[in-house]
């Protein structure tokens, strides 16, 4: 007998319409392609139940099954036959050339498409409104001192991320520190905030600042090294603390942290690093929305005109940054997330009201202090 020869196996069949079975014998013709399945009649003969392909014939995993190999065919749902004689299935098995393969049932991939389809959708909606609403809403039950407890935690680990001095990340001067406080207490004196401003500077190659919650600031040295005089500092500065007066920080962290993070951070655990960690990249990076950094802008440009400041330093340094640099990837980490700053600048110009000289925030032996406060 060759591989190629018909030959018949004893299986139990079902159809699955009703709950039985019936034994069948199973009539396999290699050269033909087909499987016959045929069951005993009361005259002693035999009568054909179906025909299936052989290259559609299956092999499936069916618990209910443990004593014996399952075979269906590929364009059946239900049908099912089981052999118990491992022997017999095997040479079922070696004569149909696809038994091993999966079956995907008709209309699989459809519903694939429309559960990946929902998935997606059921995404966007936590991601752009779910998770920012819940942010926004659970924001308003964190005290000033869990803020600040949270601001701490999230600046050390941005401080671990930078790869700064473990026991002294931030650089600190005497006369540098004078000058920061000088110029934050310009723009900050008259503004009321639950937690006092505490304006730091990381020696960083990358041009950027940052808010952090509870009140903290953080410039990376070499946005001060680029600025031509301090009232562009200023002006950033400005901007940075509107941010915290808005809070904008703490939501960008929560919405970072997802809904678990938010329910820790609330309830005052801060020990997640994994949450920590996304929640001071996004910081750093300083994805807010248009419409915070128009408000951001806004609150600057109030902040500067209150403490006799001029507000085109606001957009002389972007404008000067963005020529300088254009999309370097060093400049990229801070202007990727400040949108149109042609329109932003052409708006602070509008409203500069200060057409005289004014009072500079720092004198040059001040300004020259901060330049060196990570030498």
């Amino acid at each position: 007998m060759t591989a190629r020869d018909p030959f018949t196996v004893a299986a139990r069949y079902f159809d699955g319409q009703t709950a039985g079975d019936s034994p069948v014998t199973v009539v396999v013709d290699p050269t033909g392609g087909w499987v016959s399945i045929r069951a005993p009649r009361d005259d002693g003969r035999e009568k054909l139940i179906t025909t299936w392909r052989l290259d559609e014939l299956r092999v499936i995993r069916d618990s209910g099954a443990a004593d014996g190999v399952v075979f269906h065919p590929a364009t059946e749902e239900e049908a099912r036959l089981v052999i118990t004689n491992r022997d017999d299935a095997t040479r079922l098995e070696n004569a149909a050339p696809a038994a091993r393969q999966i079956a995907v049932q008709k209309g699989t991939w459809r519903k694939v498409f429309l559960w990946s389809g929902g998935a997606a959708l059921a995404l966007y909606l936590l991601l752009g409104f779910i998770l920012p609403g819940l942010a926004d809403r659970m924001a308003t039950f964190i005290s000033p001192e869990q803020e600040q407890r949270i601001g701490e935690t999230v600046i050390a680990q941005a401080n671990w991320m930078l790869g700064t001095n473990k026991t002294n990340p931030f650089c600190s001067t005497p006369d540098g520190d004078a000058a920061m406080a000088k110029m934050t207490d310009r723009l900050a004196a008259d503004l009321d905030l639950p937690y006092p401003l505490n304006v730091q500077v990381v020696r960083n190659q990358l041009i950027n600042a940052f808010a952090a919650p509870g009140g903290h600031v953080v410039f990376f040295s070499a946005l001060i090294d680029e600025a031509d005089t301090p009232e562009e500092v200023a002006a950033v500065l400005a901007h940075e603390i509107g941010h915290v007066a808005a809070r904008d920080s703490l939501r960008l962290v929560l919405r970072a942290a997802g809904s678990s993070g938010i329910l820790s951070m609330v309830l005052g655990d801060l020990g997640g690093g994994v949450v920590v960690a996304v929640a001071a990249e996004q910081l750093m990076q300083a994805s807010y929305t248009r419409e915070a950094e128009a408000q951001a802008d806004d609150f600057a440009l109030k902040l500067l005109a209150d403490a006799g400041l001029p507000a085109e330093a606001l957009a002389a340094f972007f404008e000067k940054l963005h020529a300088k640099f254009g999309g370097q990837p060093d400049f990229l980490a801070y202007f990727a997330s400040h949108p149109e700053l042609h329109s932003r600048a052409e708006n602070a110009r509008k409203q500069e009201t200060r057409k005289l000289g004014f009072a500079p925030v720092l004198s040059d032996t001040e300004w020259q202090s901060l330049k060196d406060i990570c030498s």
